[in-house]
């Protein structure tokens, strides 16, 4: 009776675990090598995505000179203000809505997932409003100088009717993975990244717009994202569709929350960005100011590879984590850990051996900017190394809705680290200082970002055990009966 207990305890086991890899594709057993291919169309969202930003400087060193494209430094921390919003709400929003699937409850993450996207839209439109009526007092706060105060505001003005739908192309990138269609994002993003490139070089090369220009081709290439996944989420949804959305502040306020941590980077971004800008202009003029920029460029380039790889498996633990099989969660861990060494030797090796053509897609080579360019990047890249794991790291901690801790880990890195070493390092070596702040602060994050993952480890293995000892493995709870909520 026993053995015959155990065999139907089995079956069922089985049987669930079936269906529920049948009804999302974020249950299914991954091995290394079916997880990179998971997060593969992530990984080419983000590079295009990133690809963007770096197209519009490429086109801006080439057509319209370093001052305009020092210029649209300057304004980069506005921008990474409504992407920090929409990161904000993307990341949180779907830890919450995997989360829910995992458990079974189709209706809340719909509900959710249409308010969330409601609320991206509030959020950008308000900050466009805001940023348009502060004026130009807002560019000289950011540090423009009366040279280059024209184009800034080009630069700015041209973006900020398509705040709303930038926010929601990196919305729906988000929400295409939790789908179970990361394919989906990854065809969309190549379709805008391609029509901001060739809208770019028609703009700067033909028309002559300058930056006014480049700041078009991007707000017209992000509109085109925002109405595809409108579309899709209308009437092609595999399993999250728009639905009646309903003002639930409670869940609203912990995809805030949990996703706070991206909040925190895109803030430390542009705080650390007006740093860069000022430091560099005062050890080196407007060259310094356009050398970081191309650094700052690069370094968004290589960095993609590391959060496409972590927003991609992100809805993986969203679900295992609702689904309560801790077991399953430390072996992802370890095997993204793998992932994201293999991808910061890549990283580092491409950063040594392509520096100088990188530089070169910005700046002609042989003058000033370009050797001061170089030297900068040598140094900076250091941080490759160490970034890919740091971000990992945060983002685990946010895709398991623990954002306090995932905050905590950004900020550590992004805010506090950056800064301090900034305003330390270059009293110490001059110049070389600046660009020895951000390796600097990737050690110490690095250091204190592993603490915290192995507490965590302990705490899941203590819990897997528990659920071992009282016959509740994860995998039975991971039916997805998709019950309302």
């Amino acid at each position: 009776m026993t053995s015959k207990t155990t065999r139907d305890r089995q079956a069922t086991q089985t049987a669930r675990t079936k269906r529920a890899e049948q009804a999302s594709p974020l249950a299914r057993h991954f091995t290394l090598g079916s997880l990179l291919r998971f997060a593969a169309p992530s990984i080419g969202m983000m590079i295009i995505i990133s690809l963007y930003t770096v197209t519009d400087g490429i086109f801006i060193g080439r057509f319209a000179g370093s001052d305009a494209l020092a210029a649209s430094n300057i304004v980069y921390p506005v921008i990474n203000l409504v992407l920090g919003l929409a990161i904000m709400l993307a990341s949180g929003g779907s830890a919450l809505v995997a989360k829910n699937l995992g458990e079974g409850k189709m209706a809340a993450a719909r509900r959710r997932f249409t308010l969330i996207t409601v609320t991206a839209i509030a959020l950008a439109s308000a900050l466009a409003i805001l940023a348009f009526a502060a004026g130009d007092g807002l560019l000289f706060l950011l540090g423009a100088s009366p040279e280059l105060l024209a184009d800034c505001r080009s630069y700015l003005y041209a973006l900020l009717p398509f705040f709303p739908f930038a926010a929601l192309m990196i919305l729906f990138n988000a929400f295409f993975i939790v789908d179970g269609r990361p394919m989906q994002g990854f065809r969309v993003s190549v379709l805008a990244g391609l029509t901001n490139a060739g809208l770019d070089y028609f703009f700067l090369a033909h028309l002559g717009l300058g930056v006014f220009g480049a700041g078009l081709a991007t707000g017209i290439a992000d509109l085109l994202s925002a109405v595809i996944g409108l579309a899709y989420f209308w009437r092609s949804s595999r399993t999250l569709r728009f639905t009646k959305p309903q003002l639930e502040w409670r869940a609203l306020g912990q995809a805030m929350y949990n996703g706070s941590s991206e909040l925190v980077t895109q803030l430390s971004v542009g705080i650390t960005t007006f740093l860069f800008n000022i430091l560099t202009f005062r050890y080196a003029g407007a060259d310094g100011v356009a050398a970081i920029s191309v650094i700052l460029y690069a370094e968004m380039l290589l960095t993609a590879i590391y959060m496409g790889f972590t927003n991609g498996v992100a809805p993986v633990f969203s679900y295992q984590f609702g689904a309560r099989d801790f077991g399953e969660l430390r072996r992802l861990v370890r095997l993204s850990l793998m992932a994201i060494a293999g991808g910061a030797l890549l990283s580092f090796g491409l950063s040594r051996l392509l520096a100088g053509p990188l530089i070169s897609l910005f700046l002609p080579q042989g003058g000033h900017v370009y050797e001061l360019t170089h030297q900068g990047f040598l140094l900076f890249s250091l941080s490759f190394l160490l970034c890919g794991f740091n971000l990992f790291i945060s983002g685990f901690f946010t895709a398991i809705s623990d954002g306090r801790t995932s905050a905590l880990m950004s900020f550590a890195r992004n805010l506090l680290g950056i800064v301090i070493f900034l305003l330390t390092l270059p009293h110490l070596f001059g110049l070389r200082g600046v660009w020895l702040a951000v390796p600097a602060a990737d050690i110490t994050a690095l250091i204190f970002g592993l603490f915290l993952l192995a507490a965590r480890m302990r705490d899941f293995s203590a819990r897997a055990l528990y659920h071992h000892r009282h016959h509740t493995p994860g995998r039975v709870s991971r039916e997805t009966s998709y019950r309302a909520d």
